[in-house]
């Protein structure tokens, strides 16, 4: 889930052209629809969503116990830190700063997959 048009765009051709199954939220509150309805192996999430950020939409998809619980990637802008360690208590497997490559992000994914 990522709210800029143009990063999500490209993820999912990316994630698409890997044969990789992909499913697009626009606000985190989507999201964490999405994830309870397709219950997903891996999530993407970006921090700064509308309606519901990152950090909430992660904290409640851990919070749901009749899920099975996926890997979750945080796709941020916020390199502090105390953001990062706040990303991780949160539940957050892994923080990936932006500016990324799509590429590097669903070579990831599809490793994330094979094991």
């Amino acid at each position: 889930m990522d709210d800029d048009d143009d990063i999500a765009g490209l993820l999912l051709m990316g994630l698409e052209r890997a044969d990789i199954t992909a499913v697009r939220a626009s606000n985190g509150e989507e999201g964490v629809e999405a994830v309870r309805r397709e219950q997903p192996r891996i999530v993407l999430l970006d921090w700064m969503m509308p309606v519901k950020d990152g950090i909430q939409a992660c904290a409640e998809i851990r919070a749901a116990t009749e899920i099975v619980q996926p890997t979750i990637l945080m796709l941020t802008a916020r390199t502090l830190a105390e953001d990062q360690r706040r990303a991780y208590d949160t539940g957050v497997d892994e923080v990936i700063e932006k500016p990324f490559r799509p590429r590097a992000i669903v070579a990831q994914v599809r490793d994330l997959l094979a094991s």
